[in-house]
């Protein structure tokens, strides 16, 4: 059988549809697995402003039997000699509510035990399906849920119908203080009321004639063909941003596509301006020339009747001139000062309460832009211009640009300060700041906006750390795993060889410093190294490394992500090619029977096979070589060092008793292998490996 529900509500946020739409087809598959009526079909979740609903495929009739078997005592014990049973198989049979003839025997790996079988045959799935239903609606949670009327049922918005259809008969199911029926309600302007639905295979196309597409894939088509036929007549390209396109996907179930104007005075206003209006405020798409010179026009997704088209452009297009009159006004009127005098408006910015002023983050920020630039060996002009970016890097803060759009900060400050006249590579640092924002975002291109974005990120933590604002599972307000996942993707992708700890003890210090009671303590420095490695154990075990080699790796060297990188890499490509196997039974033997025993630093005079001395070395030559691949970064190098070391270190252990009766010569022996071990943990902690 075929089974349709759909939850009606009043208009969701497009984050809460999606969130409904994730949690149903994570649940409800298994729901149904759990009651024995697992689908041989399929399971679609649909969802619009004012509904969600699934429609599943293959549910059978009647639940599966369900198979329950108790294992009894052992057949020694449950049979005489003579093959009768005896009083313990009885016993156990009257238990089970069983004849004693219906037990059966199997094979285990403790011996022959007796079983009592049993069915339990499965209930109609209509019996079934009514708690399920309430059960997968009332474990709806949503980020905001709220009440309504005198029922205690929460959701994102409030529940107005429940409809629920199942083999052409109504699933009655309750949530709150609604019933399930077969009715449903098409478009809340559109639509001539309610709609009675007979089974899925219908529901689409009732709903279509009441001017609902349900079927958010279908809708997002829609809109990205109406914006290309908007546009065709006007030698226009649309800009459809995907986060603008999801978003207004989830807020119109009739979609439509306006093509507006704006007067062309405001193409003067910066591209980034124009863009931000649209899209982050009103929720349209820009438009373009064949050249991607933007146009003096937008599209905007209605939710309404065609014919009044005309109507509706009109209220679209006088909201948007409004917001475009304020962002020209805010763009006149910051112009009138250069960036640079903004500065000392910054004392009055508040960072945070503990932590002082704007001015002195920006002061904190040209300091590490500084030591950043000297430890990766910049020339003295490149670390001017970034030290130069980090002093403005905050003023465009108290424009009146930023002031109205907050998220144009950074943009803003690149704007002004080209227009004021600063260096280009000291603008564009300034732009890339904050980058990347999020997963998927532009790394900082110039070496200066690199450094600039580093030292932001890495004040943050060191504040947020310094103070307690450790993240937790669920919460982290300061957004600081997003921190420490653009310290690293810049690290790697920019092949920047730093150290994060350095970074942000480098920030701590300093803040320490201003005296606002702030205290970098050893306790802040543990919970930082444990977040940041942790969020790298994240980080490189998605991108595809084995967690094993993950681990080995972060134990000797977390705090520098490029190094992190490379390591993986030359180690999964010893293990893919045996090398790696190969060397860790030296190693293992090396670790194991040194670990925990007495050393001292190997004395050549102690030695009395040949092969010893060759070990010796052998290791001597393998440590200089790997100290100058790991200097470089060249862990093939280094691993390539390490090989010729254990060959012989096998033959050692094979031909010579480390464990001499003489305790000279033994420790001797040991202090050798522990030394090898020290070789083999300047590459990764090898003990941490796995060969499953």
């Amino acid at each position: 059988m075929d089974l349709l529900i759909e939850i009606g509500t009043e208009e969701l946020p497009a984050s809460a549809t999606y969130s409904g739409i994730s949690q149903i087809e994570g649940r409800l598959p298994g729901l149904l697995e759990g009651a024995r009526l697992a689908a041989a079909g399929t399971v679609r979740v649909l969802g619009t402003p004012r509904r969600l609903a699934a429609v599943v495929t293959g549910i059978p009739e009647v639940a599966s039997p369900e198979v329950s078997k108790k294992r009894g005592p052992p057949l020694a014990a449950a049979k005489d000699e003579d093959g009768s049973w005896t009083k313990a198989a009885v016993g156990f049979a009257r238990s089970q509510g069983a004849l004693v003839d219906d037990l059966s025997v199997e094979d285990t790996t403790k011996g022959s035990y007796v079983f009592a079988v049993s069915w339990v045959e499965g209930e109609p799935a209509l019996e079934v399906l009514p708690s399920l239903l309430a059960e997968l609606v009332g474990s709806l949670r949503f980020k905001k849920s709220m009440r309504w009327g005198d029922g205690e049922a929460r959701f994102s918005r409030p529940v107005r119908w429940l409809l629920a259809i199942a083999d052409g008969e109504v699933v009655p199911f309750r949530f709150g203080e609604l019933e399930s029926s077969n009715v449903t309600y098409g478009h809340r302007y559109l639509s001539s009321g309610e709609v009675i639905v007979d089974g899925p295979d219908s529901y689409e196309g009732l709903l279509e004639r009441e001017k609902v597409v349900v079927d958010q894939d279908r809708r997002r088509a829609m809109i990205l063909e109406s914006t290309e036929e908007a546009c065709a007549g006007e030698g226009m390209v649309p800009v459809v941003d995907d986060g603008v396109l999801e978003e207004v996907i989830q807020l119109v179930e009739w979609p439509g596509v306006l093509l507006g104007r704006f007067d062309r005075r405001f193409l003067d206003l910066p591209r980034e301006v124009l863009v931000h209006a649209m899209e982050d405020h009103q929720r349209y798409f820009p438009v373009e020339d064949s050249q991607g010179a933007l146009q003096a026009g937008f599209l905007a997704v209605q939710n309404g009747d065609a014919g009044c088209g005309e109507l509706i452009r009109r209220g679209h297009e006088r909201v948007l001139a409004a917001r475009l009159s304020d962002a020209e006004f805010f763009f006149k009127e910051d112009l009138k000062r250069p960036l640079a005098d903004r500065a000392r408006d910054l004392e009055h910015v508040v960072y945070q309460s503990e932590l002082g002023s704007m001015a002195e983050k920006s002061t904190r920020l040209s300091t590490l832009v500084g030591r950043i630039g000297d430890s990766l060996g910049l020339d003295g002009d490149t670390v001017g211009r970034a030290r130069r970016a980090a002093s403005l890097s905050k003023c465009d803060l108290v424009t009146h640009m930023v002031v109205e759009f907050p998220a144009l900060q950074g943009v803003m400050g690149s704007i002004y300060a080209a227009r004021s006249g600063e260096d280009e590579r000291v603008a564009e640092a300034i732009r890339e700041q904050y980058l990347p924002r999020r997963t998927g975002d532009a790394i900082p291109w110039s070496v200066e906006g690199a450094a600039l974005s580093l030292a932001e990120k890495a004040d943050n933590l060191a504040a947020s750390f310094g103070l307690g604002h450790v993240p937790t599972g669920s919460e982290d307000p300061y957004a600081l795993r997003r921190q420490a996942l653009g310290m690293t993707l810049i690290m790697i992708e920019r092949g920047l060889p730093l150290s994060v700890g350095e970074m942000v003890s480098s920030s701590a210090a300093e803040l320490q410093s201003e005296s606002h009671g702030y205290s970098w303590t050893a306790e802040a420095e543990s919970a930082f190294e444990e977040f940041f490695s942790g969020r790298e154990r994240v980080f490189f075990t998605e991108a595809g490394y084995r967690y094993d080699l993950v681990e080995a790796v972060l134990a000797v060297d977390w705090d520098r992500p490029l190094s992190v990188k490379k390591r993986l890499e030359s180690l999964a490509r010893a293990r893919e090619e045996g090398l790696l196997e190969r060397m860790y039974t030296a190693f293992e033997r090396c670790h194991n029977l040194s670990r925990g025993q007495e050393t001292a630093e190997v004395s050549e005079e102690l030695f009395t096979e040949d092969i010893e001395r060759e070990v010796f070395a052998l290791a001597g030559e393998a440590e200089v070589r790997l100290i100058d691949a790991c200097r470089r970064l060249d862990f093939e190098a280094a691993i390539a060092a390490l090989e010729p070391v254990c060959g012989p270190v096998d033959t050692l252990f094979d031909d010579v008793l480390i464990m001499d009766e003489d305790p000279g010569i033994r420790v001797n022996r040991l202090s050798l292998l522990a030394s090898i071990d020290v070789l083999f943990h300047r590459i990764a902690d090898f003990s941490l490996l796995t060969w499953d």
